[in-house]
C-alpha cells in the first residue's frame, strides 16, 4: 500500500468534503445584500451550482474519495500499464483529464483575475460572510493538492488524444451549462461576463477553454518530468525485454 497516496487522498477528501458542505450549508448572502448588483447571480437559478468552483470541489472530493476508499486499498499504483489495475486506470484517466486541469484552472484564473481586479471575481463585500479559510480551501488548495499528487503518486497519463478529448468534453459541458443557466435566469455566473458584449464574451470563454486545455498539457509535462516515459508508454524492443515502465510504487 502507498501510504503517501493514502495520506494525500485522506487529506484531500477531508478538505474538499468539508469545504463543500460548509459552503452549501452555511454561506449565504445576507438579507441586506440580496437583489443588489452582482449578488443577484448568487441567488438566481440554480444557486451556487452555476459556479465552476463548486463543480471543481465536487470533482476533487469524488476523486480523492475514490482514490482513497477504492484504489488505495483494492487497486494499484503502477508505472507499468501492463500491471495497473482497471481501478488505477480509471483513477489516472480522471485525474489527468479533469481533476488536474480543473484544479489548476480554478486556482490560477481566480487568483489571476483577483490580482488584476478582485471586484470582477470576488467582490470585497464577500469577505463579510465568506470566510478566508474557505476561500483558500476552494481556490488555493486545489492546485496545491494536484501538484503534490503529481509528484508523489504514480499516474499513467492517457495516450494520444484521449486525454485532451476528455478535457475538451468537460470544458464544453460547463460552458454550455452556464450559457443555458443564463438563458433560463437571465444572469451570468460571473461579474466579468456581465460587462462583456457577446463577441468579447465568446472570446473570453474561448480563451478559458484554451487555458484549461493548456492545464492538461502542463500536468502531462509535470508527469513526464517526475516519472519519465514509463508513466506514458511501455515499449518492448524486438527480441528483448522492455526496460521502460517497470518502476513499481508501493
Amino acid at each position: 500500500m502507498n501510504w503517501i497516496a493514502l495520506f494525500i487522498h485522506l487529506a484531500g477528501a477531508a478538505n474538499f468534503g468539508y469545504a463543500l458542505y460548509y459552503d452549501l450549508k452555511f454561506v449565504h448572502v445576507p438579507p441586506h445584500l440580496k437583489n443588489k448588483g452582482d449578488f443577484d447571480s448568487m441567488s438566481a437559478f440554480p444557486g451556487k451550482w452555476k459556479y465552476l468552483t463548486i463543480w471543481n470541489m465536487v470533482l476533487q472530493f469524488v476523486y480523492h474519495m475514490f482514490a482513497l476508499i477504492v484504489n488505495d486499498f483494492a487497486g494499484t499504483s503502477e508505472l507499468n500499464p501492463k500491471r495497473q489495475s482497471s481501478l488505477q486506470k480509471f483513477r489516472d484517466y480522471i485525474f489527468a483529464s479533469w481533476v488536474f486541469p480543473a484544479g489548476m484552472f480554478v486556482s490560477v484564473i481566480f487568483w489571476g483575475i483577483y490580482a488584476v481586479d478582485r471586484e470582477l471575481m470576488f467582490p470585497k463585500v464577500l469577505d463579510s460572510f465568506y470566510p478566508t479559510w474557505l476561500n483558500h480551501s476552494t481556490h488555493t488548495l486545489p492546485v496545491v493538492f494536484i501538484l503534490i499528487e503529481s509528484i508523489s503518486v504514480a499516474i499513467i497519463y492517457p495516450k494520444g488524444i484521449i486525454g485532451p478529448l476528455l478535457t475538451v468534453s468537460g470544458i464544453c459541458t460547463y460552458l454550455l451549462w452556464i450559457c443555458w443557466v443564463n438563458h433560463v435566469s437571465g444572469v451570468w455566473a460571473y461579474p466579468i461576463l456581465q460587462i462583456l458584449n457577446n463577441y468579447q464574451r465568446a472570446a473570453f470563454m474561448g480563451g478559458c477553454a484554451v487555458a484549461i486545455l493548456a492545464c492538461f498539457f502542463t500536468g502531462e509535462f509535470i508527469n513526464k518530468w517526475r516519472w519519465g516515459k514509463g508513466a506514458h508508454e511501455v515499449k518492448t524492443a524486438k527480441g528483448g525485454k522492455s526496460t521502460k515502465g517497470k518502476k513499481k510504487v508501493k
